[in-house]
């Protein structure tokens, strides 16, 4: 829980007061007595203090006008030193004449040890005062990074959707015009992938059975379409219910398999998938490929969906994944390995 500031400084001066009051003993062995006297010895103390954090320093110091800020500084301690000699001198002379000190804090040894005091406070404060802005600053720039973050999580995402999308309803327009009965089980599996999407793809994480099945309505959907020219091999295993996975994270690498393999004479997709170690998700995805068909570009990352997969998986599960794309002859494979539970060790 954060501390309100009032409450941060009023424990700095009390630890402060309570420190000194016992370094006070080598001199004065009664400790409710020294702590009775410093109060009104750090009076002109925290003054100097609050005139140096809450004045000098945002006004000189962190605009960097250091030639300003360090002879304003020194002129201060002066003030304060000379000021406290004389006022405890006084003090001690008229008002507490029990402890008998006055005349020390009128000589130059007493005004020595006052300055000791007042710049011993300034490093203390400053030192406190330097590390909450620093803290500050670092959980601003944390809150910063997370939006950044957050904001481009979602433009991957944008950028995966739409896609997808268009690939389905043109797909489902095709295979109306076709056979009306196929076209009547696409647009149904396109329904539970609508619903899919927009209830669970803004999510930070969905079930994994779901994207299971999400998965399994979209190669449905892609064996109708393309009838007798692709045959596809899938498993899907039944997983734990508390294994969670970030949505449409699966669907591009089996988008990628039906875009890029895809052959007027024929091609076929391999799906293999299980869960290792309770928590570790192994997924791969193997298609054939013309070597006509494939660029310099696709056999190096396998185009815009895998790269968008591979900078989610960066940003949502580091150093909790393996991603790896190989293209051989006429085989493209892509293998993704996933430690679901962060709270569980990785072996790659």
């Amino acid at each position: 829980m954060k501390l309100p500031k009032v409450i941060k400084h009023g424990i700095f001066w009390v630890l402060f007061l309570l420190l000194w009051s016992v370094h006070d003993l080598n001199y004065h062995r009664n400790v409710f007595e020294n702590i009775e006297n410093n109060i009104f010895t750090f009076i002109p103390y925290i003054i100097l203090v609050y005139f140096n954090l809450y004045f000098l320093v945002p006004r000189f110091l962190l605009k960097k006008q250091i030639i300003e800020y360090v002879p304003l500084l020194l002129v201060s301690i002066v003030v304060v030193t000379f000021f406290s000699s004389n006022y405890l001198s006084f003090y001690f002379k008229h008002i507490n004449v029990y402890v008998p000190t006055s005349d020390f804090f009128a000589s130059i040894p007493g005004k020595i040890a006052i300055v000791t005091e007042v710049i011993l406070s300034l490093c203390l404060s400053m030192t406190l005062f330097l590390t909450d802005e620093w803290y500050r600053k670092d959980q601003s720039f944390k809150e910063i990074e997370q939006k950044q973050l957050e904001t481009e999580l979602s433009l991957l995402k944008n950028q995966t959707n739409p896609h997808f999308l268009f690939n389905s309803l043109n797909s489902i327009y095709v295979m109306l015009g076709k056979n009306l009965n196929n076209g009547k089980e696409m647009l149904l599996q396109f329904s539970e992938i609508l619903s899919h999407q927009l209830y669970e793809a803004n999510k930070k994480s969905t079930a994994l059975d779901r994207e299971f099945e999400n998965l399994t309505n979209y190669i449905g959907i892609e064996k109708v379409r393309h009838e007798d020219l692709v045959k596809v091999n899938y498993s899907f295993p039944t997983s734990r219910k508390e294994l969670t996975i970030s949505p449409m994270l699966l669907l591009p690498l089996v988008e990628n398999a039906f875009k890029h393999g895809q052959s007027s004479k024929g091609y076929w997709i391999h799906i293999d998938s299980e869960i290792l170690h309770h928590s570790i998700l192994s997924f791969k995805v193997v298609n054939s490929v013309s070597p006509k068909k494939v660029t310099k570009s696709y056999k190096e990352n396998g185009g815009i969906g895998l790269a968008n997969v591979k900078r989610r998986l960066e940003l949502i599960y580091p150093n909790r994944h393996v991603f790896h794309v190989e293209s051989r002859d006429s085989k493209f494979t892509v293998f993704l390995k996933i430690q679901l539970n962060e709270n569980e060790m990785f072996n790659s």
